[in-house]
């Protein structure tokens, strides 16, 4: 057994659960490069992600609501992406990081596995954080999982910049998570 796998055991019995993400933000205000012409990019509403013929894009329909903006991808005639933000009230009862007025999170960036590795995803956060801008938003954050390589890379590419990175650790017979916040200091 590996030294990480005993190391995975030896937490699990003192340690309900944890998270470790990275936060990422950028201004919405600073464009970027032109977006590949294979693609259309445009909001979406909940109805036109319902009537998908993908059982993985319809599966995602829950993000979309009051206080929430949605964007996909569309190549031909089918989604082949999603992204969603969520604001004010709507974010509030998940409220991972603090939002201020004109900020927003984004909560799921979702692409079908048999499109991936193309760019959609980098192109669909630079269209959306666009038109965020556009929308009277100023700034836009991402909570990342730590070891998720693919979506480290794309925001990354679609110049956002690590803000944070947070951990919580959720110990037996505690409700709520220890948790540490490393924020990075903007010079």
């Amino acid at each position: 057994m590996s030294m990480t796998r005993y190391l995975k055991t030896f937490a699990q019995l003192f340690f309900r659960d944890y998270s470790f993400y990275h936060i990422y933000g950028r201004d919405c205000k600073n464009g970027r490069a032109p977006l590949p012409a294979v693609f259309r990019f445009q909001p979406i509403e909940k109805n036109e992600i319902d009537s998908s013929q993908d059982e993985m894009i319809i599966e995602q329909t829950w993000y979309h609501g009051q206080c929430a903006h949605a964007y996909t991808c569309i190549e031909d005639s089918r989604i082949v992406g999603l992204i969603f933000f969520w604001y004010g009230e709507g974010y509030s009862k998940r409220n991972f990081w603090p939002l201020a007025d004109q900020e927003a999170k984004l909560v799921q960036l979702f692409v079908l596995p048999a499109t991936r590795g193309r760019g959609i995803g980098k192109s669909l956060i630079e269209f959306a954080t666009q038109d965020m801008y556009r929308r009277g938003f100023k700034y836009v954050y991402a909570r990342i999982w730590r070891s998720n390589v693919s979506s480290l890379g794309a925001f990354e590419r679609a110049g956002w910049a690590r803000m944070a990175t947070v951990i919580e650790i959720f110990l037996r017979g505690r409700s709520k998570p220890f948790r540490l916040e490393l924020r990075k200091i903007l010079s």
